[in-house]
């Protein structure tokens, strides 16, 4: 019995990392992903450490730590960048999904100081957020991407609302509006700011989800909060 126990728990941390797929079995696969990774991670410190940044709002996370409940960062796929320099080395708990550039996207975000489980809406979801709701549960901080990994784009998805609610966290919505920047032609119009640019990262107030809320009345308060914060941003910006 213990033995199959054994087995069953090495088959969830499998999946959950994504090694259990054929792939790593490709000759220099595993290699070629930690190359990327680390490529990806070092360019992001580098790009963000010659950015002018500009933080309103930073002091809710100081306030949202002394809550003494669980935190939920939530930011729109697209415009990710920057809160991903802003928040790294900080052990924060991101969801990547289990397809080849999620490998790269985990090597990336390890060599960034953030931990990963593996899953996406396609894939593993459930397990995934499971494994978020413990982490939450035992007072780590998590962060999503609202409207990742495919979209609509700016359209929150329901984990974010049950995470919230399962583990009674406080969210904080963080946007990010760039100066100048490299917009790609992808379906979230991903933007990467240009090296030196000025850059607005602004973080909302912390706040709860109720727990009597419909999940889609969660996702429009999600959606307004991250609207605010965003204008707020691009206001700063502009001044």
């Amino acid at each position: 019995m213990s033995g199959r126990l054994a087995r069953s728990a090495r088959d969830r941390q499998a999946f959950r990392s994504g090694i259990d797929d054929g792939r790593w079995e490709e000759p220099g696969y595993a290699a070629r992903v930690a190359m990327k990774g680390r490529a990806a991670a070092w360019f992001i410190r580098l790009l963000g450490a010659s950015l002018r940044l500009e933080r309103p709002g930073w002091e809710a996370n100081a306030r949202a730590l002394a809550s003494g409940r669980p935190v939920i960062y939530v930011c729109w796929h697209g415009s990710q960048l920057a809160p991903t320099y802003v928040y790294r080395d900080r052990g924060i708990w991101i969801m990547t999904s289990l397809s080849r550039d999620g490998d790269i996207q985990t090597q990336s975000l390890n060599c960034l100081g953030y931990r990963t489980v593996r899953g996406s809406s396609s894939r593993g979801g459930g397990r995934a957020l499971l494994e978020m709701v413990r982490r939450l549960r035992q007072g780590e901080a998590v962060s999503m991407t609202l409207d990742g990994p495919r979209g609509p784009r700016h359209v929150a998805k329901p984990g974010a609302v049950l995470l919230a609610q399962r583990a009674e966290a406080v969210v904080l919505a963080v946007g990010a509006r760039y100066g100048r920047a490299w917009q790609l032609r992808n379906w979230d119009r991903f933007e990467i700011p240009l090296p030196f640019s000025r850059v607005v990262v602004a973080t909302s107030e912390p706040f709860m989800v109720p727990a009597d809320l419909s999940v889609e009345a969660g996702q429009r308060l999600l959606e307004a909060r991250l609207a605010e914060c965003e204008a707020l941003a691009e206001r700063r910006l502009c001044a």
